[in-house]
């Protein structure tokens, strides 16, 4: 029973391979047929009846792409959809459907937020040629002031990047808002060479009195006036003497709050309200709170610190020694337990590893080895050469190499339902153009092959949008659960996932970071990009030939 169900298989595959094919091809995949009728056992003729349609596979999608010069394409004589009008209605109604449901993904908010991050690169580069990197943030700026709204204008001002539009909007927020007298200091922290920084200073130390994170902003401001680019060079005699002195402050401060926690707090408020869904805009704390480059002082003050701890061991005062080295050593722990970027705990742990060392050398010459013993293991578990970071903030289940797999699926689902949407429009057309009476004859013609392209590209856009929507969708849950319960379990992987993004897939980070930075900063800027994106329309554009060629181009025989 299975020999007969075996060679009906084959007879059928063969029989329908027959009809796809080219006409050039049909005499030998008949004669391919006739040889199946010798060949004895099952399997053997199941497998010859396979081969023989793999290649008449092959040659209809060859000859579907690239015409011979004789004219004949795919399926000249129209194959089974020609033949049927009822079979190629049903296609169409199967490609429909499938279109239907494609396009019924976009009224799912994670599918729509998912569509957006997958075409984030190609506006990324946008914005870069055109110099205008937030444009979403500007615009909600401009709706929430129309309303007067003190905590959309505070989540705005710590985003936009204007050093003149994000202080305005801070001091509304917190005109109209005194509670919000917190966003000063993310907002000055960004911009520390802004002219308001000092006067923001005092307000913010009345305010929080005992926050280390003020006199920080206090010795960048130093810095920042005096270097605007941020390049580091020696202060003068008075501009380093207040500069010591703001970062004296920091150290010796008993506590350290960079405000995140505020902000994820008003970001849990301001989201759902105008409905801004923009993860990028929303979970990159790390980038709208601490500027990493903030902490360059205070890595540099700790040096200074253990240079002159050394110095003071070097003439006998152990004492006075082990408070230097206790200094730095309790400014990473504050860092480390309070902070809440990854950065943050990352630098406390560099600054205790930088401090254990020295104490334990110190306790060995004291003759206490198991206190060495203790500021030894202290020391490595918090070096970074051990790959230890103090505590990363959030959690990670998915890890890198999984984080950026699933970005370039997301980045490539994206760009084929661009791709296969053109397709089905540009099927639909040919086959609106040849419902009509007076249709040309060509476009009759090309009404079998119109339905097969139509069909494939429906499949293949409802098959992106189910790849896309299922990709994304653990991290529209993490960045929910971020946003309205301030949950911070697998961030990491959210955050590592929308770096991934924004790049390219199959271009590395260097190569990107590149092409922006040449978008950005060239002499005309915007040339690269209107350049490139000229090329990929002109590809385009061929292509759509291409395609109209094969319906169009080839000689048609005349109706019966």
């Amino acid at each position: 029973m299975l020999e007969v169900q075996l060679r009906q298989a084959a007879t059928l595959l063969l029989e329908s391979a027959i009809r796809i094919a080219p006409p050039h091809t049909r005499d030998w995949g008949r004669a391919m047929m006739g040889e199946l009728n010798y060949v004895e056992n099952p399997w053997a003729g199941a497998m010859w009846a396979l081969g023989g349609s793999s290649v008449l596979a092959k040659q209809a999608l060859v000859s579907l792409l690239i015409p011979n010069a004789a004219g004949q394409d795919f399926i000249p004589d129209g194959g089974l959809f020609a033949k049927s009008a009822a079979l190629r209605k049903a296609a169409l109604a199967i490609g429909g459907a499938c279109v239907l449901t494609a396009l019924l993904f976009f009224a799912a908010p994670p599918f729509r937020q998912a569509f957006g991050v997958a075409m984030k690169p190609w506006f990324l580069m946008y914005q870069a040629a055109t110099g205008n990197l937030r444009p979403e943030i500007e615009a909600l700026a401009r709706r929430v002031e129309k309303q007067h709204d003190a905590q959309g204008l505070a989540f705005c001002a710590v985003r936009i990047n204007d050093s003149r539009e994000s202080p305005r909007l801070a001091e509304e927020a917190v005109r109209l808002d005194p509670n919000l007298t917190w966003v000063y200091a993310l907002v000055a922290l960004r911009h520390p060479e802004l002219p308001q920084t000092s006067g923001w200073v005092e307000r913010l130390k009345k305010w929080d009195p005992q926050n280390g994170l003020i006199s920080l902003i206090t010795a960048e401001s130093i810095v920042r006036s005096h270097f605007p680019h941020g390049i580091w060079a020696p202060l003068n005699e008075a501009q380093d003497q207040a500069w010591r002195s703001a970062m004296a402050g920091v150290f010796q401060s008993p506590k350290f709050d960079d405000y995140l926690d505020r902000l994820a707090g008003l970001n849990r408020k301001v989201v759902p309200r105008y409905h801004f869904d923009d993860p990028y805009e929303v979970e990159s704390r790390w980038e709208i709170g601490l500027p990493e480059f903030a902490f360059e002082s205070c890595d540099r003050y700790a040096l200074s610190l253990l240079r002159s701890g050394q110095e003071l061991e070097s003439r006998g005062d152990s004492k006075g020694a082990r408070q230097k080295y206790w200094a730095v050593a309790r400014f990473g722990q504050l860092i480390d337990f309070q902070g809440h970027a990854a950065f943050e705990h990352q630098n406390g742990a560099y600054l205790q590893s930088l401090a254990y060392k020295p104490l334990k050398g110190l306790s060995e010459k004291e003759g206490n080895p198991a206190e060495a013993t203790l500021y030894g293991y202290l020391a490595e578990k918090f070096s970074p050469l051990k790959g230890v970071d103090g505590g990363v903030h959030g959690e990670t289940a998915f890890g890198q190499f999984t984080s950026q797999r699933n970005a370039a699926v997301v980045e490539i689902s994206g760009f084929m339902i661009l791709i296969f949407s053109g397709l089905v429009v540009i099927a639909a057309l040919i086959l609106i153009a040849a419902s009509f009476p007076a249709a040309h004859p060509a476009a009759q013609s090309a009404k079998p092959v119109a339905t097969i392209v139509a069909l494939a590209s429906a499949v293949g856009l409802l098959f992106s949008s189910v790849t896309l929507y299922l990709t994304y969708r653990p991290y529209w849950y993490i960045f929910q659960s971020a946003v309205q319960s301030g949950d911070q379990v697998q961030t990491h992987d959210l955050n590592e996932f929308l770096r991934s993004t924004q790049m390219l897939p199959g271009v590395s980070p260097h190569a990107f970071g590149m092409l922006m930075e040449a978008l950005f900063y060239s002499g005309s800027p915007g040339f690269l990009f209107y350049f490139w994106a000229g090329v990929t329309l002109l590809g385009v554009f061929g292509l759509a030939l291409i395609v109209i060629r094969s319906f169009f181009g080839r000689p048609h025989s005349k109706a019966p």
